[in-house]
């Protein structure tokens, strides 16, 4: 499971992409400090599906995909965002995969954290904040497509 998610994340570039938007939104400076008020709507208008969950301070979202479910995690905190992924097979609870887009990142390009000042976004407004969740959904999608056309062959 975790070689064909490795073999996904390169196809879409994942390390690539992510990079860009760590290069692009790296203002920590300036960093925008969000409340769930504010980001909610936002998160919501990409996939209403997903909740908050105040204890975790986070947005999470359960989807099925053939025996496997995936968890997607959104997270917010001093304009730091971050995306994460819990993995797990029906039945099968204590073998499970889970990390974030920088941990994945660095799986695929081991020198990842050296060539991006911070490793994660960092947005200094609610427009930027959309705009690095407009990617990781552009992302999620593309990973998605690629993993549910694995899974079904």
């Amino acid at each position: 499971m975790k070689k064909l998610i490795l073999k996904i994340l390169q196809e879409i570039e994942l390390d690539k992409e992510y990079a860009k938007l760590c290069e692009r939104y790296c203002d920590f400076d300036n960093n925008a400090n969000l409340n769930n008020k504010e980001v909610a709507p936002i998160i919501k208008s990409f996939d209403s599906d997903f909740k908050y969950v105040a204890k975790d301070r986070t947005f999470l979202k359960e989807t099925i995909f053939e025996d496997y479910t995936v968890r997607f995690f959104i997270g917010f905190k001093s304009g730091i965002t971050g995306f994460g992924y819990l993995v797990w097979k029906e039945g099968e609870n204590h073998n499970f995969y889970k990390g974030n887009l920088v941990t994945l990142s660095e799986q695929i390009d081991p020198e990842f954290k050296e060539r991006v000042k911070y490793n994660s976004p960092i947005a200094t407004s609610l427009e930027d904040f959309k705009e690095i969740l407009s990617k990781y959904f552009e992302l999620l999608e593309s990973f998605k497509q690629h993993f549910q056309e694995a899974v079904k062959s």
